[in-house]
């Protein structure tokens, strides 16, 4: 498992010290993470600045859930700081958190709450259907992710391999539109889920979509925003995005206190810290990612408050999800694809 571990080092001062800590800590907290190397350094920076110690072990999203599964009876992280939905759903399923209201959960949106006060999501990334605008425009565009499934789309959007953590985002926001309260998916569900695939044009890889993007035999991508984007500008054209009816599905990156931490006074100033308005807005300004707070977003640059206001987030009940997401993939890898 490759676990990078940055090193304890002296913060620079930074404009965010002015939200420091006035405690200080005797231990270092252990925050897991699967941010990327820049971003983790970034943040540990200005989190020293501010008064908090912290060592932030970092690697995959996958790696970090199977190490947390493992350490369930001997916790070694004192805050999970990234994860996706599904993953914080399912570790909060297994009694790894405990329930902590951050400072700045007030005026979040409920569809990045955790509705039982585990989890707290502080940026977003919506799953965009993006299509060139050579191809389609307003009115012919899908006005909906149901849409997709009509004839004239047939072959002219891209679907990822099941193993992609954006396509599983997308699989999971179409079941829900057809399953009930327990996650029990209707008949109609899946037989629209044959259909979808039946008229996607199946890709491996972003070099596959870019190829079908240039030939014009596909223009639209399923794809996670700033992929949508990137990969866009490889084939020559600028996206648009469909703002779709019924919303679209948002991977929101959480952070939760851990239950068996020995160091619970200081891992929830840490959150409140991470997740203030002003953290998440000087987050946005360094990476261009979108917070989710509404007080952070307009303290944010403004390409990323434009950004913002693109599409709408689809509300999803990802502990629905994590309890069924397996289930789903089964029936999908052996029934439809």
């Amino acid at each position: 498992m490759n676990i990078a571990k940055l090193p304890k080092t002296a913060a620079t001062t930074t404009a965010l010290a002015a939200l420091s800590v006035s405690t200080a800590w005797a231990e270092a907290l252990t925050v897991y993470s699967p941010q990327g190397e820049e971003n983790v350094a970034w943040i540990t920076e200005q989190a020293k600045a501010a008064g908090h110690d912290i060592e932030v072990l970092r690697a995959g999203g996958g790696e970090l859930f199977s190490r947390l599964e493992a350490e369930k009876n001997n916790s070694q992280a004192d805050v999970v700081l990234g994860l996706n939905d599904t993953s914080m759903a399912r570790l909060k399923a297994m009694g790894m958190f405990q329930v902590y209201t951050p400072s700045w959960a007030e005026g979040l949106p409920d569809v990045y709450k955790d509705a039982d006060g585990f989890v707290h999501k502080f940026w977003q990334t919506p799953i965009v259907i993006a299509y060139n605008p050579d191809k389609l425009n307003e009115d012919t565009a899908p006005k909906s992710w149901l849409d997709l499934t009509n004839d004239e789309f047939k072959s002219k959007y891209t679907l990822g391999p099941t193993k992609w953590g954006t396509t599983r985002v997308i699989l999971a926001g179409i079941l829900m539109r057809f399953a009930d309260a327990d996650g029990n998916v209707s008949d109609e569900g899946w037989e629209f889920m044959e259909k979808f695939y039946e008229n996607s044009a199946a890709v491996n890889n972003g070099g596959e979509k870019i190829t079908l993007f240039q030939a014009g035999d596909a223009y639209m991508d399923l794809s996670w925003f700033g992929g949508a984007f990137r990969e866009a500008g490889k084939a020559g054209y600028t996206p648009v995005l469909v703002n779709t009816e019924g919303g679209t599905p948002v991977v929101a990156e959480g952070i939760a206190v851990m239950a068996a931490t020995d160091h619970a006074d200081e891992a929830k100033a840490f959150v409140d810290w991470f997740g203030s308005a002003e953290v998440m807005a000087a987050y946005a300004k360094q990476f261009g990612q979108m917070p989710a707070h509404p007080d952070a977003i307009a303290l944010a640059p403004e390409e990323v408050q434009a950004n913002t206001k693109l599409v709408e987030a689809q509300s999803i009940d990802w502990d629905v999800v994590a309890a069924n997401m397996d289930g789903w993939l089964q029936k999908i890898e052996l029934e439809i694809k």
